[in-house]
């Protein structure tokens, strides 16, 4: 299986992609990610997320490219890949956004209701139909450790 990561970090924070492309390995992913800094999805970036099982997106608030992440995550949803995404919650956007069942908002300073929301998703008791059951099964762990790795550092 393949999971593709797209993300916005800051430099100090790129140290989670590893500890997450290792997690996913663990799980039998081969991980890809195309930072190649175009604020467009090209014939290569659009290939690996169509080729994708799984596309895990990352947009935090020090990061410089979330417009980028934003586009590549509506790719994956076009795609049918199953996608989720982690925003953190001061990011701006539009609050439609948020209510998105794919969409995970975190607060880095109180994660605690972000991740039991994340356990709840997990959970094949609680999925709605308009999740997408396939990306919570496959990605769910990886948001739960992106969360905590994010919101550790304090």
């Amino acid at each position: 299986m393949r999971a593709f990561l797209s993300y916005s970090l800051n430099d100090a924070e790129q140290y989670v992609l590893s500890i997450l492309a290792n997690k996913l390995n663990e799980q039998g992913f081969i991980v890809s990610s195309n930072y190649n800094g175009r604020n467009f999805i090209d014939f290569e970036r659009f290939n690996a997320i169509n080729n994708a099982n799984l596309f895990i997106g990352v947009i935090t608030s020090t990061g410089q490219e979330g417009n980028r992440v934003f586009k590549e995550w509506h790719a994956a949803l076009q795609c049918k890949v199953p996608a989720l995404l982690l925003l953190e919650d001061n990011v701006q956007l539009p609050p439609e956004y948020f209510n998105h069942p794919n969409i995970i908002g975190f607060n880095r300073y109180n994660p605690g209701p972000s991740i039991d929301a994340v356990k709840s998703k997990i959970s094949p008791n609680t999925l709605a139909p308009a999740d997408n059951v396939a990306a919570w099964v496959l990605g769910g762990f990886a948001i739960l450790a992106l969360i905590s790795l994010l919101s550790d550092r304090k």
